[in-house]
């Protein structure tokens, strides 16, 4: 379980052996061609880690797109100014929850890539597709969380997350004009 480093930089939060242990039986009973893609790859490992930094892009895009990112970036004082300049999320300044990203990345991969590749979505009932139900609901449930508790990142980039860097989201009770309260999440 580590994140795949190349030049400094985080390429993937997956290997090959974390998507494999996520799902052995898809890739012991399935054949899964991987000769026809372009840039055909030398292993099937080495076509799961492409897959896996395809899948970490991916999930980056999504943090950057997503509102608790920007409601971030805003209270960490970071230059954040509009969704013009919105500025990316850097895997490199992952601190902590480390295994979360790379469950989240084997999930993704699971999901998007592997298993539609064997799935027989004419029958809803087929193993495959439930497993792609399941993945998609786990990698959700981690996104979730994730976007929720932003004390994994160090947003200056120190080795460390200060206090003024984390942001933790829970609801507030307010009184509305009515009778029900209205939850508020800052």
């Amino acid at each position: 379980m580590a994140f795949i480093i190349a030049g400094g930089s985080v390429v993937s939060y997956a290997e090959a052996l974390d998507v494999r242990d996520k799902d052995q039986r898809v890739f012991e009973a399935n054949e899964i061609d991987f000769t026809n893609v372009p840039d055909a790859p030398a292993s099937l490992d080495e076509y799961i880690e492409d897959l896996a930094a395809k899948a970490t892009d991916r999930i980056n895009t999504k943090i950057r797109l997503s509102s608790a990112w920007r409601e971030y970036l805003g209270r960490a004082g970071s230059g954040y100014t509009g969704l013009n300049t919105v500025p990316n999320f850097d895997p490199n300044k992952i601190v902590t929850h480390k295994a979360m990203f790379t469950d989240m990345c084997a999930f993704y991969v699971l999901k998007e890539f592997i298993l539609p590749k064997v799935a027989d979505f004419g029958d809803p009932e087929s193993p495959d597709v439930q497993k792609i139900t399941y993945y998609e609901n786990k990698f959700s449930d981690y996104f979730k969380e994730l976007m929720s508790d932003f004390t994994y990142y160090d947003n200056d980039g120190d080795g460390s997350v200060e206090d003024g860097e984390k942001q933790v989201t829970f609801g507030f009770l307010r009184r509305g004009r009515g009778r029900r309260n209205v939850v508020r999440v800052r």
